[in-house]
């Protein structure tokens, strides 16, 4: 199996197991596929923020949305210019976080009242700062894969609720702020008809806003990480920001910038997670059948997905003599129960798959969004490479984490 024009095997046998490997040509065709939808299009950096990855979004002219300040910080040594760098700090502001970004120009999305209040009081203390804010709405419902990627409606902390417009005005009167900008994002995982339902409702919302100059409709694009099932076609989603944009255009005579800001469909499959078959086993159910097991050195500490959402991913199996297909559990390391990549519904699930042996690599798709991203140091495991490829071209971004780094921020007490 290669990643573009190199063997996943020799990727383990550089790097070691487990390793992230991302595919700047997957990179480049979804850059390719999305940019025509928006005059703007930002790249929520939350879901992959490799150091390769922001670079080819800059080159290709793709802006970011960040959503801390690390991540501002962190797409300016990338080579971002401030202006190109939106702040969507979703539900509060961390101490000193305004006065960060009014000292370095970083325009702020601000989700809550609170937010708008507390934007406002650092405003006066900074009185050369920018008044110009975007606020985040949320229009009374959301759309997620999981409830747990849900961001609209009135279970998600995401967002002015959209009755409470007025009491925004009223801040922004006090503080002198400009409203610019209005946003919106209800979750990962929408569908088509149900973006082009949403957008109208935030074109209502933002017709409210007299000194408009931008609408942010958010992300949430659809993308299909079963490779036996169809891609949703995204194309037609241009048609309808456009006509979106329109409404704004003739009702406030001027110009009104369009933006969205995708993350996962951006990189999603451009990331290949890697790893080894350790070892096998089975037990039996109440029923009597037998349930086998394949065990291997990814966890939900390196891809915590399946085991926060239920989510699938593909998998395959490399390596020479594979057995026959067969009913397969594929799960990790880790001591939790839940440690399976093979789940529906977060309940863990066989899966028809060619039988490997301990030596086999694991190879795991669509693990470019949420990833390495999600990756912790849950077990004292380290946090893994990632590696990038090119063509033929193979570059190590990020060196195998020991357990030196790990300790060294810890003090004796």
């Amino acid at each position: 199996m290669n990643i573009e024009q190199v063997d996943v095997r020799e990727i383990a046998r550089r790097f070691g197991t487990p390793v992230y490997a991302y595919s700047l040509a997957a990179l480049r065709r979804s850059i390719d596929e999305i940019k025509p939808l928006a005059p703007v299009v930002r790249y929520a950096m939350k879901a992959c923020s490799n150091i390769r990855v922001l670079k080819e979004m800059l080159a290709q002219g793709v802006l970011i949305d960040a959503v801390s300040v690390f991540e501002v910080e962190r797409a300016l040594r990338a080579g971002f210019h401030p202006d190109a760098i939106c702040f969507t700090s979703d539900v509060f502001f961390n101490a000193d976080d305004v006065a960060f970004c009014l000292e370095r120009g970083i325009f702020c999305n601000l989700g809550t009242l609170g937010m708008v209040e507390e934007y406002g009081r650092a405003l006066e203390r900074a009185p050369g700062g920018s008044p110009a804010i975007s606020i985040r709405i949320n229009p009374g419902e959301g759309h997620g894969h999981s409830k747990k990627t849900n961001t609209g409606g009135p279970y998600s902390k995401h967002g002015i609720w959209y009755q409470n417009l007025d009491e925004v005005k009223a801040l922004a009167r006090k503080y002198g702020l400009t409203i610019s900008g209005v946003h919106m994002h209800i979750g990962s995982g929408g569908d088509m008809e149900h973006l082009k339902r949403i957008t109208g409702k935030l074109v209502d919302f933002a017709m409210q806003f007299d000194d408009l100059k931008t609408i942010n409709f958010g992300g949430g694009l659809p993308y299909q990480y079963d490779p036996a099932k169809a891609e949703e076609d995204i194309s037609g989603y241009r048609s309808i920001l456009e006509e979106r944009t329109k409404r704004l255009e003739a009702h406030f005579n001027r110009r009104i910038v369009c933006e969205i800001e995708p993350g996962r469909r951006f990189v999603a499959g451009a990331g290949y997670l890697i790893g080894e078959v350790r070892s096998l086993n089975h037990t039996f159910d109440e029923a009597g059948r037998r349930l086998d097991y394949v065990l291997g050195n990814i966890g939900f500490c390196h891809l915590l997905r399946p085991m926060a959402y239920g989510s699938f991913h593909p998998i395959w199996f490399v390596g020479d003599d594979l057995g026959p297909e067969q009913d397969i559990i594929v799960a990790g390391p880790v001591c939790e129960s839940g440690d399976v990549l093979t789940q529906k519904d977060e309940e863990p699930v066989a899966r028809r798959l060619p039988k490997p042996k301990p030596g086999d690599l694991i190879v795991v798709g669509g693990a470019g969004a949420y990833g390495f991203a999600m990756s912790s140091n849950y077990n004292s495991q380290p946090l893994i490479p990632e590696v990038v490829v090119d063509g033929d071209t193979l570059v190590q971004t990020r060196r195998r984490q020991t357990l030196d780094d790990i300790l060294r921020e810890e003090t004796e007490s």
